[in-house]
């Protein structure tokens, strides 16, 4: 009965740590580093939020997709560059986190969440459409 304990318990502290170490691969790039890099570089935006959310604010030339995993995503993959960095950004850390990983999974290299969403960008006084 012990041993199955210590079994289960070493199971969960290594889930735990995949699951750190996922996150760590997340590259951020705060509001303030994207406002100054937009000056010299040309960013792609993506909004994982709904198509109703990106209606009623998003940031310029932002293209609203929900990536899917299970899906061929190559039509809209066609119409990135993989020499510009991309920017996500959305209202639910787990599609963001999804789409980070897809693209990635697909060769992107550059790719960040933007810290603190639209909100801090708005916060920030960053134009919204």
């Amino acid at each position: 009965m012990r041993s199955g304990l210590l079994v289960l318990v070493l199971l969960l502290l290594s889930l735990q740590a995949c699951k750190e170490v996922e996150a760590s691969e997340i590259d951020m790039i705060s509001p303030e580093e994207m406002l100054e890099r937009l000056n010299e570089e040309e960013f792609q935006v993506l909004d994982v939020r709904s198509e109703e959310e990106f209606a009623d604010a998003h940031i310029l030339k932002a293209k609203n997709i929900i990536l899917n995993e299970n899906s061929d995503n190559s039509l809209f993959f066609d119409t990135l560059s993989k020499d510009k960095p991309i920017v996500i950004y959305g209202e639910d850390k787990e599609n963001t986190k999804k789409a980070i990983k897809i693209l990635k999974k697909d060769g992107f290299n550059e790719v960040y969440e933007l810290e603190g969403g639209i909100q801090d960008w708005i916060l920030l006084g960053g134009e919204v459409y």
